[in-house]
């Protein structure tokens, strides 16, 4: 009794923990050296500098970042879809895939919880920041 007990309470604490951080169905990415992507996405509903904050945030895992709006040259791309106000991500999905479209890894984020509270002192660097390093942990 004592043991599913304990089960049920790690597991819960588990849970909750991944929700109050923001970023949810992490299938992080395996490779090690990958240092360029290419950044492919929608900006329409996207916060102001999503683009600046994204490059600044592989910057800090020594992978370097450009803007494209098709495939061609690129061994890794970095499709983005994100929704938010001129200032914050709200929703955001993550996703890198190779040349032949074969997904490497990718992240769903949600600004919800104790991450809504986070955001407003870390802000949009902070989000992102939060989603690179998850996705680029092995990295």
């Amino acid at each position: 009794m004592k043991r599913l007990l304990l089960s049920s309470f790690l597991f819960g604490v588990f849970v909750l923990s991944a929700c109050s951080s923001g970023v949810n169905d992490v299938k992080p990415v395996e490779a090690n050296n990958i240092k360029e992507v290419c950044l492919k996405g929608s900006i329409r509903k996207a916060p102001d500098e999503i683009i600046e904050a994204l490059t600044k945030s592989l910057k800090q895992k020594h992978i370097a970042a450009r803007v494209v709006k098709k495939d061609d040259g690129c061994n890794h791309i970095l499709h983005f879809s994100v929704k938010g106000n001129s200032k914050i991500i709200a929703r955001a999905r993550l996703d890198l895939r190779d040349s032949n479209n074969l997904s490497l890894g990718s992240i769903s984020y949600k600004h919800r919880g104790d991450e809504a509270d986070r955001v407003k002192q870390v802000g949009l660097q902070g989000q992102t920041d939060l989603m690179i390093n998850e996705l680029f942990k092995n990295n």
